[in-house]
């Protein structure tokens, strides 16, 4: 098999996992190894340890470390703690919601999506009932700002830590970056001011009822001993990992390090009759293990179009746009990464492209970094459009469905494209005067 040969099989395999993704025809998770595997067996001098090398450890260690944190602060009821102090702080409905959609974006920008999303998505449904509102336009305002926050630093989702593994961004870059405001400055005003846009276009017109004594399902009250070692634990590992320049060990270690050190703790607290602490057990259950299987087949498959030339090729045909110099290689960037992540799988589609913008920039003599950062927002916002697109919000989805409130294809985009169209063009205002210089 030629060269050519290699690079039509490369993006047949890559196409086929993405449809199968896309379409939902199979587990995700299932679907990105099949297509791993595939790539290995169909692509000649792709070999299993080639695959492996390509898959990024340093990413899934950190994804299973926080995810081992943050089940340890579920158990000891951060939830309940959180949700109680917005409703001693805010009484009526409608400001409740806007709390509620804030403590969900915030929160992610620390903690998996899709655990913020199972944590407070059922507490907005409840809270809609219990005033009289749409549950399908709570769920769904926790739903897109879990998603929307997640790309501010560098724990909350895949698209950061991609910038991490391939531009090697830290922690602290993610808030100020080479005298420029990071991710999380650009993002927050952006979210502040798409949280605006909803509560003109829709919230304002909700009920305006009384939620006393609304609580938290599933999270369970808070225990004082389990929150507070969590929380320690949890603003620790916080802490080295924006230290990690200076620790020189990789961020995964950090966050396994912290994982691990608060599970032996908390074992030996529960041997010595501390009450109130989880099993490892538990928390173990809480893990996302298919996605950690998805994301490492995600890099084995992007993998196999590197091996077999496709990205260079990509690159090379993508330099003229995206290697032209100040707004509009900003901009192209922006919308090449954002408009086809609106239906496909924005973390696969952005580590592909964050490998074309790097190989498109090298060929031309230009500086990649605005590339990259225009590409992880274009694609993280973009997102929100569909649920084929960011599956965590196909969670929300689930969320509100086992509560007896099912959202159409209809309801759904209804909001989801003006919490999009709001988010994309605020934050491309607001980034475009320091990007694209």
């Amino acid at each position: 098999m030629g060269a050519e040969g290699m690079e039509v099989v490369a993006i047949a395999v890559f196409a086929a996992t993405v449809a199968a993704i896309v379409l939902r025809l199979v587990d995700e998770a299932v679907a990105g190894l099949a297509g791993a595997v595939a790539a290995v067996v169909l692509l000649r001098g792709y070999t299993p340890g080639d695959a492996f090398r390509f898959i990024d450890w340093n990413v899934l260690a950190i994804l299973f470390g926080m995810w081992v944190i943050t089940g340890y602060l579920v158990e000891a009821g951060f939830t309940s703690w959180v949700v109680g102090s917005i409703a001693r702080r805010v009484r009526g409905y409608r400001g409740f919601l806007v709390a509620l959609s804030l403590a969900a974006g915030f929160t992610s920008v620390l903690v998996d999506n899709v655990l913020v999303i199972l944590l407070f998505g059922s507490v907005a449904v409840e809270a809609a009932r219990r005033a009289g509102g749409n549950p399908a336009l709570a769920v769904m305002m926790v739903g897109l700002s879990a998603n929307f926050m997640g790309t501010a630093l560098l724990l909350g989702d895949l698209p950061p830590q991609l910038l991490h593994s391939i531009a090697g961004y830290e922690f602290l870059d993610f808030i100020w970056w080479r005298g420029r405001p990071g991710s999380f400055i650009v993002l927050t005003i952006s979210f502040l001011a798409t949280l605006a846009v909803m509560y003109a276009a829709f919230i304002r017109g909700e009920p305006d009822a009384s939620l006393e004594g609304i609580s938290a399902s599933g999270g369970g009250e808070p225990e004082k001993p389990a929150l507070a070692l969590g929380l320690a634990f949890f603003a620790a590992t916080v802490a080295g990992m924006a230290l990690r320049p200076l620790l020189g060990v990789p961020l995964g270690f950090i966050a396994v390090a912290g994982a691990a050190g608060l599970a032996l703790v908390a074992e030996l607290a529960r041997r010595a009759g501390v009450a109130g602490l989880p099993g490892f057990e538990e928390v173990a259950e809480r893990v996302e293990w298919r996605a950690l299987i998805f994301y490492a087949s995600l890099f084995a498959l992007v993998g196999s179009l590197e091996a077999s030339g496709v990205l260079e090729e990509l690159a090379r045909r993508a330099a003229p746009l995206l290697a032209s110099p100040g707004a509009r290689g900003f901009t192209a960037a922006y919308l090449t990464a954002a408009v086809p992540s609106t239906i496909v799988e924005h973390d696969a589609m952005l580590l592909s492209l964050l490998y074309v913008a790097r190989d498109a920039a090298l060929a031309a003599g230009v500086q990649p970094d605005p590339l990259y950062w225009a590409m992880a927002w274009g694609a993280t916002l973009a997102s929100n459009l569909t649920t084929a697109a960011a599956p965590a919000l196909y969670v929300a989805l689930l969320v509100a469905e086992r509560a007896g409130r099912r959202i159409g294809p209809g309801e759904f985009l209804r909001y989801s494209s003006v919490f999009v169209a709001s988010s994309l063009v605020v934050t491309y205002l607001v980034a475009l005067p320091f990007y694209a210089s």
